[in-house]
């Protein structure tokens, strides 16, 4: 008795692979008389025909691999490419004036500086004066003074 047609219908009805079918053999008989889907479905709903469960994939070679990787070295000598080539000009000038407006915004609604004070720095921030927050921080204290 050849049951490939009816594993290939099975599977298609479970919607499964075909290695996945699995056929009961004391029913083999129950089987070769079904010619419709219908039939195909009511035997997989009685357990004649069942589903073997999913393999899957071992994950564990890989997390070897993950914290082999997680080991590598980062420091100065596997750095390859220039220095915009790694973090973009433009997105490094985005964060440091983000960060100055931020602490000017910060400073100004404490009371610490005035508004002229401020106008004046956000200029400054924007025109590219100012290099860092260490450097505001300095160019305000002379402000009090």
């Amino acid at each position: 008795m050849n049951l490939s047609v009816k594993k290939r219908m099975a599977a298609d009805v479970l919607k499964v692979g075909k290695k996945r079918v699995k056929f009961d053999p004391e029913s083999t008989d129950d089987i070769f008389d079904a010619i419709t889907r219908e039939s195909i479905r009511g035997l997989a709903s009685s357990g004649v025909i069942s589903v073997k469960p999913k393999k899957g994939i071992s994950r564990g070679r890989a997390r070897k691999m993950r914290i082999k990787i997680k080991k590598r070295g980062v420091g100065a000598g596997s750095k390859e490419g220039a220095k915009g080539a790694r973090r973009g000009k433009k997105s490094i000038w985005i964060n440091k004036v983000r960060s100055l407006r931020g602490r000017l915004k910060v400073r100004r609604d404490r009371g610490e500086i005035s508004g002229k004070i401020f106008n004046e720095m956000y200029r400054q921030i924007k025109g590219g004066h100012i290099r860092s927050l260490k450097h505001l921080e300095s160019i305000l204290k002379q402000y009090k003074k």
